[in-house]
Order: structure tokens, then C-alpha cells, then sequence
């Protein structure tokens, strides 16, 4: 009884600290894309107002450029099929949306936390196993959806020079929109085939950028939207505002990027020393049950385990925090 009673604390203390984690890094997220959409409003907004001498049109346009991702964000849908929770996850992905690759993805973890279970001897150890494989999924799952959207993000400013030549030619931004989009390729042109299916649908082409753009929360994108929705409402020279746009994300990436490769160590560092205690628990319980059994059945052992998982708990948000200030 000791020992399901440790075990469940266990499992709810490592459930409550991931969950923590998550909560603490999406609300973080959220700050910045808040700050970063407001000082690009208020400059494409300053710089609106002196090309078209319209005071009072650009702020009213950009905050309903910028309305549109708030209003349809989780409203998705896909041939009239209702969104799941997890559908914005899998599309930053690069999945399909619905059941399929989240059944698939837990089919190996329920094995897994089974095969646990027999071998320890004792049931606690299947929500344990089955925790600990769903983190290190999460972890996967949000490394591939990072490389999608650094692969987006160094498409756009390719995408904006077009746009940019086909505008000096005299055409319009919506037939440059749309001649650009072709010479693009995967993820940003099924971004931008979304984007020209909603124009098409009598959407303006602001709104139905920051639609498509909602699932995958890229901060540039949202930013794009509100430029198009003021170059569309207000005019002025459209090419200048869309080739700074550019040379800026050009270079903030070149910036990340550089402070990436001098950070990947002491981040790389923080991730390991963070999973290897769990991970080499888990193995060494699997391994040799019997010579981990003491830390189930003695009182002892159950002070050892409440204190491993506390001091890994402090050390996985110290470590964290670490990783995300640099």
C-alpha cells in the first residue's frame, strides 16, 4: 500500500512540474509575440500615415489585421471536420490532423509502460513509464515543429523579393501575392495555398493570411498580416514597406542563428543533464529489478525517491530557465 501510495506522488508531482514547464514557456511565448506584433504596429502604422497622409485609417486597419489570428486560432477545420486539441500541433508538425499519429505515437509507449510494469513487478510503474515516454514524445514532437518553422521563417524574406519585383512591375499585391506563392515550395506553399483558397473564398488577403497562419504561431507571419492589411486598406509604396520587411527578417535570422550556434553547447548541456537521471532510473529498473526493488518496499527507499524527484523537479526549471535566458 507504501509503496502505490509513493508511487502515485510521484507520478502526480512529475505530472504537476511538466505541466508547469509548459504553462511557463507558452505564457513566455505569448509575452513576446504580444510585444513584438505591438512595436510592428506602431511602426508600420507611423510609416503608413506618412506615406498615405491618412492619420486616422492606420491604426483602425492594423488592429484588424492584427484581430484576425485571435478570432480564428483552434477554429480550424478541414473538409467540415471538427478541430482537435491536438490538430494545430500536428499541422506545426507537418502531420496529418486527427487520430491517426497520436494513436501510432502511443501504441510503443503503452508497450513500453507495460513491459514496465511486468518487470517491476508492481502497477505504479505503468503510469510512471507511460509519463516519462509521453515527455520525451512532447520533447520530439516540439524539436520537429521548431525545425518546420525556422525552415518558414527562412522562406519568407525569398518570398517578400518577389513579391517586391512582381509590385514594381505594376502588378497588383494580390496577383503578386499569388504569382509569388508559386515559386515556393514546402512548408511555406501549403501555407500559401491556404492563404489564396481563403482570398478566393471573398476573404481579404490579410485575413485569410493571419487564418492560415494561425496553427503555426510564427510571430513573422502575424507581422505579414498586418503589413498586408495595411498596404491593402491604406496604399502608399507597398515594395518599400514589404523589401524592409524583408531585410529585417533577413537579418534577425542571421542574428539567431549566430546566437544559437554560440548557445547550442550550455543548451544541449541543459537537456541532457535534465532527462538522464529519470531515463537512467528507468533503465536500471528495468534492467536489474532487484537490485532497484529496495527503493519500492523500504521506507528508506521511499524518502530517497521523494527527494530525487524534488531535487530533479528544482534542477529541470533551473535548467530550463538556463536553456530559454540565453
Amino acid at each position: 500500500m507504501r509503496v502505490g501510495i509513493v508511487l502515485l506522488l510521484l507520478s502526480l508531482a512529475a505530472l504537476l512540474g511538466a505541466g508547469a514547464m509548459l504553462l511557463l514557456g507558452s505564457a513566455q511565448r505569448r509575452a513576446r509575440a504580444q510585444a513584438t506584433l505591438g512595436h510592428a504596429e506602431q511602426r508600420l502604422q507611423r510609416s503608413a500615415v506618412s506615406m498615405a497622409a491618412t492619420t486616422a485609417a492606420a491604426p483602425s486597419a492594423a488592429a484588424t489585421a492584427l484581430a484576425g489570428p485571435a478570432a480564428v486560432d483552434g477554429k480550424a477545420t478541414e473538409a467540415g471536420r471538427a478541430s482537435l486539441p491536438w490538430d494545430a500541433a500536428l499541422l506545426r508538425a507537418g502531420m496529418k490532423p486527427g487520430w491517426r499519429a497520436p494513436v501510432l505515437a502511443l501504441v510503443p509507449g503503452l508497450a513500453l509502460a507495460g513491459f514496465a510494469a511486468m518487470r517491476l513487478g508492481t502497477g505504479w510503474a505503468f503510469p510512471l513509464t507511460l509519463l516519462l515516454y509521453v515527455l520525451v514524445a512532447w520533447l520530439l514532437l516540439q524539436r520537429r515543429i521548431g525545425k518546420l518553422q525556422q525552415k518558414l521563417i527562412r522562406q519568407l524574406p525569398d518570398f517578400l523579393d518577389n513579391l517586391v519585383r512582381l509590385s514594381a512591375l505594376g502588378n497588383s499585391l494580390q496577383m503578386s501575392f499569388q504569382t509569388a506563392s508559386v515559386q515556393t515550395v514546402a512548408p511555406l506553399r501549403e501555407l500559401l495555398d491556404t492563404t489564396l483558397r481563403n482570398a478566393r473564398g471573398g476573404m481579404d488577403l490579410d485575413r485569410a493570411l493571419a487564418q492560415a497562419a494561425a496553427p503555426w504561431r510564427v510571430e513573422a507571419l502575424e507581422v505579414l498580416s498586418v503589413v498586408l492589411g495595411v498596404c491593402v486598406r491604406i496604399g502608399g509604396r507597398s515594395d518599400q514597406v514589404l523589401q524592409r520587411l524583408s531585410d529585417f527578417m533577413r537579418d534577425l535570422d542571421q542574428a539567431q542563428q549566430e546566437l544559437k550556434a554560440t548557445t547550442s553547447e550550455t543548451r544541449m548541456s541543459a537537456w541532457v543533464l535534465a532527462l538522464l537521471p529519470p531515463i537512467s532510473a528507468l533503465m536500471m529498473a528495468l534492467v536489474s529489478p532487484g537490485f532497484f526493488e529496495p527503493m519500492l518496499r523500504e521506507p528508506q527507499g521511499h524518502k530517497i525517491l521523494l527527494a530525487a524527484l524534488g531535487l530533479e523537479l528544482v534542477g529541470g526549471f533551473l535548467l530550463y530557465r538556463l536553456a530559454k535566458s540565453i
